[in-house]
């Protein structure tokens, strides 16, 4: 364990003492200041077999038969289109029960989830030594952008909120207004790998000119990654150096 990560699990222990009593949005067992209980967070963190072999692009989790050593661990999707993105940090798979917790944050109004899943995957990736994280220079933090439909519908993006909670976590500058999306009226759920890149390829663009070292997509979930090439090629060409993304979970796409 790193001085940085010794010292933020204290920090997080002494602020305990120091915060109300409330209930595990998990297990509905005691907890602190409104997030998981250290039984539910060790659990979500034990899920997380360090002998789990994913794709070094995508992160995507491979399943046996899916390892292809002449691929140098490349799932065949990076293998056959790799992404405009530098790397993936991602939190979890998308799998019980982080993912009850992510559809209530986005689909039930449960907004008040944000900051208990802003605070899990920030100390899942302080727990992973090899991804580089907390960055020594933070960069600039840029969430996807809803659509006007999704926005009505739910009234905030999940996205947003959750870049809110992680940037203040992070202590990574923000950027709201930069990305932008196109409205279309294309339901992608039921579209192949293929079908998605062609149909989500010009969906986002940049307002302005974005002479920056280092960005960092931020998005709930992550299937395809559709969604998060289009919005890396839209800001590369506004000037970004360097995209990467950050999501809560990432799921395995069935065709």
């Amino acid at each position: 364990m790193s001085i940085r990560t010794y010292l933020t699990n204290s920090r997080s222990s002494i602020h305990k003492h120091f915060q109300l009593p409330s209930v595990c949005p998990l297990c509905y067992g005691r907890a602190y200041g409104g997030e998981v209980c250290s039984p539910c967070q060790h659990d979500l963190f034990a899920s997380l077999s360090p002998e789990q072999v994913r794709c070094q692009y995508c992160q995507v989790s491979l399943l046996k038969h899916e390892i292809n050593l002449a691929h140098d661990k490349v799932c065949q999707d990076c293998h056959e289109h790799k992404l405009a993105l530098n790397k993936i940090y991602m939190g979890f798979d998308y799998l019980l029960p982080i993912d009850s917790l992510i559809l209530r944050f986005k689909n039930a109004h449960q907004q008040s989830l944000c900051h208990p899943l802003a605070k899990l995957v920030y100390q899942r990736l302080l727990r992973d030594q090899t991804l580089g994280f907390p960055w020594s220079q933070p960069p600039l933090l840029i969430p996807i952008p809803s659509s006007q439909a999704a926005l009505k519908r739910r009234g905030y993006n999940p996205a947003t909120e959750f870049a809110k909670s992680f940037a203040k976590l992070a202590r990574a500058p923000l950027e709201l207004k930069a990305l932008h999306r196109e409205e279309s009226q294309i339901q992608q759920k039921s579209l192949s790998r293929q079908a998605r890149l062609l149909a989500s390829a010009h969906s986002y663009y940049c307002a302005y000119r974005l002479d920056c070292p280092h960005v960092v997509l931020i998005d709930d979930i992550m299937t395809s990654g559709s969604t998060l090439d289009s919005a890396a090629r839209a800001l590369l060409a506004a000037g970004a150096k360097q995209v990467d993304a950050l999501v809560i979970a990432r799921a395995r796409h069935h065709y």
